[in-house]
C-alpha cells in the first residue's frame, strides 16, 4: 500500500470557472465542428457540467478542447480546466491527429440522437437500403440528379443561392426533401439487381435519377427491354456513357428511336 502510495503525486490541478471568455483559441487550429459543438452543449443540457475538463496554457489559450469550450459557452455552463505550461501549436497538431476524424455517419448519428427530424429519416432510409453507401442515400433524400441546373457535385441552388450540400449537412441544417421519393426511386434500382451488379455505382445512380425525371423515360418499359438484353448493361466510366448505352437498351427493337440525352 506505501508503494502505491509513494508513486502516486499530483501532476496539475483541476479548476473550474463560470468565466469562459478568460481563454482564447490558438491560431491555426481546425476550424470547429458545428455538430459536435451542438451534441455536446446537448448533452450539458441534460446531464449538467462536462466532467472532461479542457487544456490550456498559462495564456489562457486553448490547447485540447475548442468544442467543449464552445459547447459550454452555448448551453451557458462551466467548465473544468488544466493549466500545462508551455504547450503550444505543435502540442495541438499532436493531439489532432490522434482524434478520429468525423464521417458523414457520425453526423447523422449525432443529429438523428438529438431528435432532428430530417437525419431520424435519415437513418431509417439508410437501415432500410444499407446496400447503398451514405453518401448516396443522402443524394436520393435529398432528390438530386446531374440532369438538373441545380446540382453540380457537393453544390446546389436553394433560391438564387449556390449552397454546399456537405457544410449544409454536417451543420445540421440539412432538411432532405421527398423522402417517400427517394424510396420509390431505390426501389427501381433495385429492380435492375439481376440484370447488373454494378446498380449502386454512383456514375449509373445519377445517370438513373436524371431519367426517373425525363418525361421521355418509362422505367418499366427500359425493364422490359433489358430483360431481353440481360448481359446488355456494362459498366461506364461516366454518366455520359451511361446515358448513351442506356439510350441504345431503350431503343431496342423501336421503331420511333428515343432520345433520352438531351
Amino acid at each position: 500500500m506505501n508503494y502505491f502510495k509513494e508513486q502516486s503525486q499530483e501532476v496539475n490541478k483541476v479548476y473550474m470557472t463560470k468565466d469562459l471568455s478568460r481563454f482564447n483559441n490558438i491560431k491555426g487550429n481546425r476550424p470547429p465542428n458545428p455538430q459536435h459543438i451542438r451534441r455536446l452543449a446537448h448533452s450539458i443540457q441534460i446531464n449538467g457540467l462536462l466532467q472532461n475538463p479542457i487544456i490550456v496554457n498559462e495564456k489562457n489559450i486553448v490547447i485540447d478542447g475548442q468544442h467543449r469550450l464552445l459547447a459550454a459557452k452555448e448551453a451557458q455552463s462551466g467548465i473544468y480546466y488544466i493549466i500545462v505550461k508551455g504547450y503550444h501549436l505543435k502540442e495541438v497538431q499532436t493531439l489532432n491527429l490522434n482524434q478520429k476524424n468525423w464521417t458523414k455517419v457520425d453526423f447523422m448519428e449525432g443529429y438523428a440522437d438529438m431528435g432532428v427530424e430530417p437525419y431520424v429519416k435519415l437513418r431509417n432510409f439508410i437501415k432500410t437500403n444499407n446496400e447503398f453507401n451514405v453518401s448516396t442515400c443522402i443524394s436520393l433524400c435529398s432528390n438530386l440528379t446531374s440532369k438538373s441546373p441545380f446540382f453540380n457535385g457537393n453544390k446546389f441552388r436553394k433560391g438564387m443561392k449556390t449552397v454546399n450540400l456537405k457544410q449544409v449537412f454536417e451543420e445540421g441544417t440539412w432538411t432532405g426533401k421527398d423522402f417517400n421519393l427517394a424510396q420509390q426511386n431505390v426501389d427501381k434500382l433495385k429492380m435492375l439487381k439481376p440484370y447488373y451488379n454494378g446498380y449502386k455505382r454512383c456514375g449509373f445512380i445519377s445517370a438513373m435519377l436524371g431519367l426517373f425525371v425525363n418525361k421521355n423515360f418509362d422505367f418499366f418499359d427500359f425493364l422490359n427491354k433489358l430483360k431481353l438484353q440481360p448481359q446488355k448493361l456494362q459498366d461506364c466510366t461516366n454518366v455520359s456513357q451511361y446515358k448513351i448505352l442506356i439510350e441504345e437498351i431503350y431503343n431496342y427493337r423501336r421503331r420511333e428511336k428515343v432520345n433520352l440525352r438531351f
